[in-house]
Protein backbone atom coordinates (compact mmCIF):
# COMPACT_ATOMS: atom_id res chain seq x y z
CA UNK A 1 0.00 0.00 0.00
CA UNK A 2 2.64 2.65 1.09
CA UNK A 3 4.56 1.76 -2.43
CA UNK A 4 1.07 2.46 -4.17
CA UNK A 5 0.76 5.60 -2.50
CA UNK A 6 4.45 6.63 -3.58
CA UNK A 7 3.80 6.04 -7.07
CA UNK A 8 0.12 7.64 -7.00
CA UNK A 9 1.67 10.82 -6.04
CA UNK A 10 4.57 10.47 -8.23
CA UNK A 11 2.12 10.08 -10.77
CA UNK A 12 0.48 13.49 -9.53
CA UNK A 13 3.71 15.45 -9.12
CA UNK A 14 4.39 14.49 -13.00
CA UNK A 15 1.12 15.76 -14.28
CA UNK A 16 0.14 19.18 -11.42
CA UNK A 17 3.66 20.36 -10.73
CA UNK A 18 2.74 21.62 -8.03
CA UNK A 19 4.76 23.20 -4.84
CA UNK A 20 5.41 25.36 -1.72
CA UNK A 21 8.05 27.93 -1.54
CA UNK A 22 8.64 31.33 -1.02
CA UNK A 23 11.34 32.30 -3.53
CA UNK A 24 12.90 31.14 -6.77
CA UNK A 25 15.61 28.70 -6.64
CA UNK A 26 19.04 30.57 -7.02
CA UNK A 27 21.39 27.55 -5.86
CA UNK A 28 24.01 26.19 -7.33
CA UNK A 29 23.72 24.65 -10.72
CA UNK A 30 24.35 21.49 -11.76
CA UNK A 31 24.76 20.57 -15.99
CA UNK A 32 22.61 22.61 -18.28
CA UNK A 33 18.52 22.39 -17.38
CA UNK A 34 18.97 21.10 -14.37
CA UNK A 35 19.57 22.02 -10.56
CA UNK A 36 22.54 21.28 -8.28
CA UNK A 37 22.96 19.13 -5.71
CA UNK A 38 22.24 21.39 -3.17
CA UNK A 39 18.55 22.21 -4.13
CA UNK A 40 17.62 18.25 -4.06
CA UNK A 41 17.51 17.51 -0.50
CA UNK A 42 17.76 21.51 1.50
CA UNK A 43 16.84 21.74 5.24
CA UNK A 44 15.93 25.80 4.56
CA UNK A 45 12.61 24.02 3.01
CA UNK A 46 10.42 23.89 5.69
CA UNK A 47 6.64 22.78 6.61
CA UNK A 48 5.46 25.81 5.79
CA UNK A 49 7.25 26.28 2.59
CA UNK A 50 9.73 29.49 3.74
CA UNK A 51 12.64 28.64 2.17
CA UNK A 52 15.72 30.59 4.13
CA UNK A 53 16.86 30.17 7.43
CA UNK A 54 16.31 34.16 7.81
CA UNK A 55 13.10 34.27 6.34
CA UNK A 56 11.11 34.25 9.12
CA UNK A 57 6.75 34.40 8.83
CA UNK A 58 3.51 33.19 9.75
CA UNK A 59 1.57 30.90 7.93
CA UNK A 60 -2.10 29.45 7.59
CA UNK A 61 -3.87 26.59 5.97
CA UNK A 62 -6.93 25.42 5.05
CA UNK A 63 -8.12 22.39 3.41
CA UNK A 64 -9.94 19.02 2.53
CA UNK A 65 -8.81 15.69 4.05
CA UNK A 66 -10.20 12.12 2.43
CA UNK A 67 -9.72 9.35 4.20
CA UNK A 68 -9.26 6.07 1.86
CA UNK A 69 -10.20 2.44 3.32
CA UNK A 70 -9.36 3.20 7.00
CA UNK A 71 -10.55 1.44 9.99
CA UNK A 72 -9.63 1.42 13.69
CA UNK A 73 -10.34 -1.85 15.81
CA UNK A 74 -10.21 -3.99 18.70
CA UNK A 75 -10.35 -7.47 19.85
CA UNK A 76 -9.45 -9.83 23.03
CA UNK A 77 -9.07 -13.01 24.09
CA UNK A 78 -11.12 -15.29 26.71
CA UNK A 79 -10.24 -15.36 30.36
CA UNK A 80 -10.94 -18.38 32.40
CA UNK A 81 -13.54 -17.56 35.04
CA UNK A 82 -15.28 -20.38 37.23
CA UNK A 83 -18.53 -19.01 36.66
CA UNK A 84 -18.25 -19.71 32.58
CA UNK A 85 -17.23 -21.73 29.68
CA UNK A 86 -13.40 -21.01 29.17
CA UNK A 87 -13.20 -21.31 24.87
CA UNK A 88 -9.35 -20.47 25.09
CA UNK A 89 -9.90 -18.49 22.02
CA UNK A 90 -7.78 -15.99 21.33
CA UNK A 91 -9.55 -13.65 20.48
CA UNK A 92 -13.21 -14.01 21.80
CA UNK A 93 -14.64 -11.04 19.96
CA UNK A 94 -13.36 -8.93 17.70
CA UNK A 95 -14.74 -5.21 17.01
CA UNK A 96 -14.06 -2.98 13.29
CA UNK A 97 -15.07 -0.10 12.68
CA UNK A 98 -14.01 1.29 8.41
CA UNK A 99 -14.19 4.80 7.74
CA UNK A 100 -14.17 6.98 4.60
CA UNK A 101 -14.95 10.28 5.76
CA UNK A 102 -13.94 14.25 4.90
CA UNK A 103 -12.40 16.45 7.25
CA UNK A 104 -12.05 19.81 7.18
CA UNK A 105 -8.82 21.01 7.83
CA UNK A 106 -7.03 24.01 9.51
CA UNK A 107 -3.29 24.53 10.18
CA UNK A 108 -1.11 27.04 11.50
CA UNK A 109 2.38 28.00 12.29
CA UNK A 110 5.49 29.73 12.09
CA UNK A 111 8.94 30.21 11.55
CA UNK A 112 11.92 31.78 13.23
CA UNK A 113 15.88 31.42 12.42
CA UNK A 114 15.08 27.78 11.69
CA UNK A 115 12.95 26.82 14.19
CA UNK A 116 9.53 26.25 12.96
CA UNK A 117 6.54 25.62 14.80
CA UNK A 118 3.45 23.85 13.48
CA UNK A 119 -0.18 23.30 14.77
CA UNK A 120 -3.33 20.97 13.31
CA UNK A 121 -6.77 20.88 13.21
CA UNK A 122 -8.76 18.66 11.27
CA UNK A 123 -12.33 17.30 12.08
CA UNK A 124 -15.51 15.33 10.28
CA UNK A 125 -17.42 17.49 8.19
CA UNK A 126 -20.15 14.92 7.51
CA UNK A 127 -21.29 11.83 9.77
CA UNK A 128 -22.57 9.64 7.31
CA UNK A 129 -21.07 6.91 5.94
CA UNK A 130 -21.83 4.07 3.96
CA UNK A 131 -19.39 1.19 5.66
CA UNK A 132 -20.54 -0.89 7.76
CA UNK A 133 -19.57 -1.68 11.36
CA UNK A 134 -18.84 -5.17 12.21
CA UNK A 135 -18.72 -7.50 15.36
CA UNK A 136 -17.30 -11.06 15.07
CA UNK A 137 -17.34 -13.87 18.15
CA UNK A 138 -15.54 -16.78 18.48
CA UNK A 139 -17.51 -19.29 21.36
CA UNK A 140 -16.55 -22.40 20.44
CA UNK A 141 -13.90 -23.73 22.54
CA UNK A 142 -10.42 -24.44 20.68
CA UNK A 143 -11.59 -23.44 17.55
CA UNK A 144 -11.38 -20.37 14.69
CA UNK A 145 -14.84 -21.04 13.62
CA UNK A 146 -16.36 -17.96 13.77
CA UNK A 147 -19.79 -18.07 15.90
CA UNK A 148 -21.70 -14.81 15.64
CA UNK A 149 -21.64 -11.97 12.84
CA UNK A 150 -23.21 -8.78 12.99
CA UNK A 151 -22.93 -5.73 10.60
CA UNK A 152 -24.44 -2.25 11.66
CA UNK A 153 -24.75 1.35 10.17
CA UNK A 154 -22.44 3.56 11.76
CA UNK A 155 -21.97 7.32 11.96
CA UNK A 156 -17.93 8.57 12.22
CA UNK A 157 -17.74 11.59 14.60
CA UNK A 158 -14.16 12.20 14.51
CA UNK A 159 -10.98 14.92 15.12
CA UNK A 160 -7.37 14.84 15.14
CA UNK A 161 -4.75 17.04 16.59
CA UNK A 162 -0.97 17.56 15.61
CA UNK A 163 1.46 20.16 17.39
CA UNK A 164 5.22 19.78 16.01
CA UNK A 165 8.86 21.27 16.28
CA UNK A 166 10.43 21.26 13.58
CA UNK A 167 14.77 22.25 13.32
CA UNK A 168 17.76 21.44 11.94
CA UNK A 169 21.01 19.87 13.25
CA UNK A 170 24.69 20.20 12.53
CA UNK A 171 24.89 16.29 12.14
CA UNK A 172 22.98 15.75 9.31
CA UNK A 173 22.14 19.11 7.43
CA UNK A 174 19.76 17.75 4.42
CA UNK A 175 17.29 16.13 7.27
CA UNK A 176 14.70 18.86 9.15
CA UNK A 177 14.25 16.99 12.30
CA UNK A 178 10.88 17.20 14.21
CA UNK A 179 8.94 16.52 17.34
CA UNK A 180 5.76 16.20 17.90
CA UNK A 181 2.72 15.40 19.57
CA UNK A 182 -0.50 13.69 18.01
CA UNK A 183 -4.00 13.19 19.63
CA UNK A 184 -6.58 11.55 17.99
CA UNK A 185 -10.79 10.70 18.72
CA UNK A 186 -12.91 8.35 16.97
CA UNK A 187 -16.54 8.18 18.35
CA UNK A 188 -19.03 5.17 16.51
CA UNK A 189 -22.45 5.08 16.69
CA UNK A 190 -24.03 1.63 15.87
CA UNK A 191 -27.51 1.64 14.67
CA UNK A 192 -29.64 -0.86 12.24
CA UNK A 193 -27.54 -4.30 13.43
CA UNK A 194 -27.85 -7.35 11.98
CA UNK A 195 -27.05 -10.30 14.07
CA UNK A 196 -26.37 -14.01 11.88
CA UNK A 197 -25.64 -17.28 13.98
CA UNK A 198 -23.37 -20.41 12.90
CA UNK A 199 -25.90 -22.23 14.75
CA UNK A 200 -29.18 -21.57 12.57
CA UNK A 201 -30.38 -19.62 14.79
CA UNK A 202 -32.72 -17.04 12.62
CA UNK A 203 -31.06 -13.82 12.15
CA UNK A 204 -32.05 -10.95 14.26
CA UNK A 205 -32.20 -6.98 13.35
CA UNK A 206 -32.45 -4.42 15.50
CA UNK A 207 -32.81 -1.06 14.17
CA UNK A 208 -32.19 0.84 17.48
CA UNK A 209 -29.21 2.26 18.61
CA UNK A 210 -27.06 -0.23 20.44
CA UNK A 211 -23.42 0.39 20.51
CA UNK A 212 -21.49 3.44 21.49
CA UNK A 213 -18.00 3.64 21.01
CA UNK A 214 -15.50 6.29 21.66
CA UNK A 215 -11.20 5.22 21.29
CA UNK A 216 -8.99 7.88 21.84
CA UNK A 217 -4.88 7.91 21.02
CA UNK A 218 -2.39 9.90 22.00
CA UNK A 219 1.46 9.62 20.29
CA UNK A 220 4.26 11.37 21.00
CA UNK A 221 6.59 11.24 18.17
CA UNK A 222 10.05 11.95 16.11
CA UNK A 223 11.12 12.04 12.40
CA UNK A 224 12.61 13.78 10.00
CA UNK A 225 11.35 15.14 6.85
CA UNK A 226 13.47 15.59 3.18
CA UNK A 227 12.73 18.14 0.97
CA UNK A 228 13.35 18.72 -3.28
CA UNK A 229 12.70 22.03 -4.72
CA UNK A 230 12.74 22.85 -8.38
CA UNK A 231 12.12 25.59 -10.60
CA UNK A 232 10.33 24.71 -13.75
CA UNK A 233 11.95 27.73 -15.73
CA UNK A 234 15.30 25.21 -15.38
CA UNK A 235 13.16 23.02 -17.96
CA UNK A 236 11.25 26.01 -19.77
CA UNK A 237 11.93 29.10 -19.27
CA UNK A 238 8.72 30.84 -19.98
CA UNK A 239 8.07 28.77 -16.49
CA UNK A 240 10.81 30.55 -14.83
CA UNK A 241 9.90 31.84 -11.37
CA UNK A 242 7.32 28.49 -10.73
CA UNK A 243 8.52 26.98 -8.09
CA UNK A 244 7.46 23.50 -6.29
CA UNK A 245 8.39 21.51 -3.88
CA UNK A 246 7.80 17.47 -2.92
CA UNK A 247 8.30 16.82 0.59
CA UNK A 248 8.38 13.09 2.50
CA UNK A 249 8.61 12.90 5.96
CA UNK A 250 8.62 10.33 8.28
CA UNK A 251 8.46 9.55 11.59
CA UNK A 252 7.87 6.88 14.69
CA UNK A 253 6.21 6.96 18.09
CA UNK A 254 5.35 6.23 21.24
CA UNK A 255 1.46 5.28 20.89
CA UNK A 256 -1.15 4.96 24.16
CA UNK A 257 -5.06 3.68 23.37
CA UNK A 258 -7.88 4.28 25.76
CA UNK A 259 -11.52 2.56 24.42
CA UNK A 260 -15.10 2.62 26.16
CA UNK A 261 -17.68 0.37 24.45
CA UNK A 262 -21.00 1.40 26.14
CA UNK A 263 -23.53 -2.36 24.90
CA UNK A 264 -26.81 -0.35 25.19
CA UNK A 265 -28.66 -3.42 24.55
CA UNK A 266 -27.08 -5.46 26.78
CA UNK A 267 -29.48 -7.33 29.40
CA UNK A 268 -28.55 -6.32 32.67
CA UNK A 269 -27.29 -2.90 31.72
CA UNK A 270 -25.77 -0.99 31.87
CA UNK A 271 -22.46 -3.21 29.96
CA UNK A 272 -19.55 -1.02 29.34
CA UNK A 273 -15.66 -2.42 28.30
CA UNK A 274 -12.83 -0.96 28.34
CA UNK A 275 -9.56 -1.30 26.78
CA UNK A 276 -5.88 0.52 27.82
CA UNK A 277 -3.08 -0.27 25.60
CA UNK A 278 0.19 0.89 24.63
CA UNK A 279 2.18 0.52 21.44
CA UNK A 280 3.40 2.08 18.15
CA UNK A 281 2.82 4.21 15.38
CA UNK A 282 4.39 4.55 11.70
CA UNK A 283 4.08 7.12 9.57
CA UNK A 284 4.66 8.53 6.28
CA UNK A 285 3.54 11.63 4.36
CA UNK A 286 4.61 12.53 1.01
CA UNK A 287 3.59 16.35 0.27
CA UNK A 288 3.84 17.97 -3.32
CA UNK A 289 2.96 22.02 -3.27
CA UNK A 290 2.82 24.52 -5.65
CA UNK A 291 3.61 28.40 -5.37
CA UNK A 292 0.77 30.31 -6.82
CA UNK A 293 1.94 33.96 -5.69
CA UNK A 294 4.41 34.88 -3.12
CA UNK A 295 1.93 34.46 -0.57
CA UNK A 296 -0.38 31.65 -1.72
CA UNK A 297 0.67 27.91 -2.05
CA UNK A 298 -1.63 24.96 -2.98
CA UNK A 299 -0.48 21.50 -2.10
CA UNK A 300 -1.90 17.64 -2.30
CA UNK A 301 -0.37 15.60 -0.06
CA UNK A 302 -0.82 11.55 1.06
CA UNK A 303 -0.60 10.05 3.98
CA UNK A 304 -0.45 6.57 6.07
CA UNK A 305 -0.05 6.09 9.47
CA UNK A 306 -0.47 2.54 11.04
CA UNK A 307 -1.22 2.25 14.92
CA UNK A 308 -0.32 -0.98 16.94
CA UNK A 309 -1.08 -1.58 20.57
CA UNK A 310 -1.81 -4.22 23.08
CA UNK A 311 -2.89 -4.39 26.79
CA UNK A 312 -5.89 -4.66 29.22
CA UNK A 313 -9.33 -5.28 28.46
CA UNK A 314 -12.16 -4.85 31.57
CA UNK A 315 -15.63 -5.45 31.74
CA UNK A 316 -18.05 -4.23 33.87
CA UNK A 317 -21.72 -4.59 34.24
CA UNK A 318 -24.52 -5.06 37.53
CA UNK A 319 -22.40 -7.52 39.58
CA UNK A 320 -19.20 -7.89 37.26
CA UNK A 321 -16.43 -5.98 37.28
CA UNK A 322 -13.52 -7.88 35.80
CA UNK A 323 -10.18 -7.23 34.09
CA UNK A 324 -7.66 -8.85 32.16
CA UNK A 325 -4.76 -8.68 29.82
CA UNK A 326 -4.21 -9.71 26.01
CA UNK A 327 -5.66 -6.68 24.48
CA UNK A 328 -5.39 -5.56 21.25
CA UNK A 329 -6.32 -2.05 19.61
CA UNK A 330 -5.10 -0.67 16.42
CA UNK A 331 -5.61 1.41 13.33
CA UNK A 332 -4.79 2.24 9.85
CA UNK A 333 -5.46 5.18 8.31
CA UNK A 334 -4.59 6.86 4.89
CA UNK A 335 -5.92 10.20 3.01
CA UNK A 336 -5.23 12.34 0.05
CA UNK A 337 -5.98 15.86 1.24
CA UNK A 338 -5.40 19.17 -0.65
CA UNK A 339 -5.15 22.25 0.73
CA UNK A 340 -4.22 26.17 0.70
CA UNK A 341 -1.89 28.22 2.62
CA UNK A 342 -1.26 32.07 2.85
CA UNK A 343 2.06 32.74 3.96
CA UNK A 344 1.99 36.58 5.48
Amino acid sequence: MIVRLVLLFAAVTMLCAPAMVCAQYSGTTGASGFPGVSSFFDNRVTLSGLSSPNQDGFYLTIGLRKYINSFTSYQFPDHYFPDQTYTGNDPISRLEWPWEQTFGVAKMGSNYRGLQVNFEYAATLFTYSGLLAQDSDWEIPHSNQKTTFSDASVTPRCYTVDASVGFGLPIVRTIQWLLGYRAQQFRFTDKDSLERYLSGKPPSFDPNENIEFCQYYYIYYAGGALASKFDLGTAIESLSGYNFLVRLQGDIGSANAKNIDYHVVRVPGPRYTYESTNGICRHLNLAVDCLMKQYLTLGLAGDFMRITTYGSHSWTEPGIARSWDGAKVWSEQKYLELTGTLIF
